[in-house]
């Protein structure tokens, strides 16, 4: 099984999988590999270039909605606010102390529309700041610290590992926690395939999905034995890595941990109109009672 997957704390689970001989054990040979972007990987499952891909999901709804025959087959990174993972820095100095001080500046994101930019900009709304004055700047997660620290950008929400290092280093502060303008739980990513891969290869899609079930329920209790498995695969410091915030994974997806993502995504325009979210879910997922 080709398995792309951004390089994020989120993939704990499939690269202790992969480790513990999870994949192996059912019959599985999984081949990991690591992709900056969330779209670009779905991008790659639908063209069949990959069999199972992770990210967020505003690309999964997005490209639901167009009728693109992807469908989500496990969970992956679960938020809640009072575990926030992803936080909004600015530099330490820097005169943006409240919402309003952000008008018209620019901060960091994966993509225009990704979950991070379209939060903040909701959180700005929400906060006496008018969030459609925002500029967001692409670029890779890898790069979002470093212009951070030059000014190129003026605010960046990060995950870990990237938000371990600027955290430790005292020249950043938290200003908020923007994903909180979504909900202060939901579902942040999830693993997908294709219809077509899910329908021809229905042992090795149920397979895959329980063995990261398993994973994720050891990962969720142990989190320092993956410290060394993420930052071989994201090349950051295992050292601040497991002195830093973790990623929560979820184990089983309630559709209400969809259903407000989704929500948001139609209020911000990631998507013209609500779906029902069932059945973006494959017969696969391990649904909570």
């Amino acid at each position: 099984v080709h398995v792309l997957a951004v390089p994020t704390d989120g993939v704990k689970s499939i690269l202790y999988a992969q480790r513990a001989n999870l994949f192996r054990k059912r019959g599985i040979q999984a081949d990991i590999v690591p992709m900056g972007s969330g779209a670009a990987i779905f991008a790659a499952v639908v063209a069949g270039s990959a069999d199972v891909g992770s990210g967020s999901l505003f690309p999964v709804f997005a490209a639901y909605s167009r009728g693109v025959p992807l469908r989500i087959i496990a969970p992956a990174s679960l938020y809640t606010s009072e575990h926030a993972d992803a936080l909004l820095l600015v530099q330490k100095d820097a005169p943006i102390r409240s919402a309003r001080d952000l008008n018209g500046k620019t901060i960091g994101a994966d993509a225009v529309k990704d979950v991070n930019g379209t939060a903040t900009r909701a959180w700005l709304d929400l906060n006496g700041g008018d969030g459609k004055s925002l500029r967001i700047l692409e670029l890779r997660p890898a790069e979002q610290m470093s212009a951070l620290d030059t000014g190129r950008i003026d605010a960046v929400v990060l995950k870990p590992p990237f938000l371990t290092t600027p955290l430790a280093s005292g020249k950043f502060r938290v200003l908020a926690k923007p994903l909180d303008a979504i909900a202060s739980r939901f579902l942040l990513s999830s693993w997908v395939a294709s219809v077509d891969f899910i329908t021809k290869n229905p042992e090795i899609v149920a397979g895959f999905v329980a063995a990261l079930t398993e994973a994720a329920h050891y990962t969720n209790a142990n989190q320092a034995a993956t410290t060394d498995l993420v930052a071989t695969f994201t090349g950051q410091d295992p050292a601040l890595l497991g002195s830093g915030i973790r990623t929560t994974t979820a184990e089983t997806v309630a559709l209400a941990d969809i259903q407000k993502p989704l929500d948001f995504a139609v209020k911000y325009g990631i998507i013209d109109k609500p779906f029902d979210v069932s059945g973006i879910l494959a017969a696969s997922v391990q649904r909570s009672r």
